[in-house]
């Protein structure tokens, strides 16, 4: 496991956004059917596009990054590197201590290491009025 302290090293070198891990890939981008909306109508279907992405899901909200875990970020990784098994959108979720963490593959704006949009995870964590009910 990796120490607490490396973790901002890891996220900086992952290119970590907020609470994302995320990385360039090669190869056509991957995209769930049906996620167009009419405001992307005309474009091309396999551009990346954080406009794309749905809305944050329900009860959960982003998740800061000083909450975020070197455990976390590596799960964030694994499920970031298994498109088959994690496709564009999809949600996991994982108890890490008491922690609920929920992961959603989407696109991630482009950073200091990526020039371009890229697929990435982002974590979410419920929100206060679900955790405090």
């Amino acid at each position: 496991m990796l120490p607490r302290s490396l973790a901002p090293l890891l996220l900086v070198l992952l290119g970590v956004a907020s609470t994302a891990a995320c990385a360039a890939r090669r190869g056509p981008p991957s995209n769930a059917a049906g996620s167009l909306g009419a405001k992307n109508a005309g474009r091309d279907p396999m551009t990346p596009n954080v406009a794309d992405n749905p809305p944050v899901p329900a009860g959960w909200q982003l998740m800061q990054q000083s909450a975020v875990t070197p455990a976390m970020t590596s799960w964030a990784v694994t499920i970031l590197h298994d498109p088959t098994s994690h496709p564009m959108y999809s949600t996991t979720v994982q108890a890490f201590g008491p922690a609920t963490v929920l992961a959603r593959v989407e696109w991630h704006p482009p950073d200091f290491q990526n020039m371009a949009v890229h697929r990435g995870v982002t974590l979410y964590r419920p929100s206060e009025t679900l955790s405090t009910r």
